[in-house]
């Protein structure tokens, strides 16, 4: 899915969208700082083996992808960008 049909279908870009889950899910809720792009998710202890689960959910669902076991590598989920840019290959 390219960012252009997930704007024509009324939803915020993937990235801003990334963002907003990991932080309202993730991260404490409104109340926690914002999440930089190049922010490592993994080093601020955003994001451990049991957010990944609940992201690959969230990702899978909201952008209609399939993630394979050899996508789900630290590398893939340490940054807001790594996780857009992976969506955008499976998409």
């Amino acid at each position: 899915m390219d960012t252009s049909s997930v704007k024509a279908e009324g939803m915020m870009d993937p990235k801003s969208t990334i963002r907003n889950f990991i932080k309202m899910e993730l991260a404490g809720g409104a109340g926690a700082p914002d999440i930089g792009d190049q922010d490592s998710l993994i080093e601020a202890g955003v994001i451990d083996s049991l957010g990944i689960q609940k992201l690959l959910a969230f990702l899978e669902s909201q952008f209609s992808i399939k993630l394979r076991d050899e996508d789900i590598v630290p590398e893939n989920f340490d940054t807001v960008e790594n996780i857009t840019r992976l969506v955008h290959a499976k998409a």
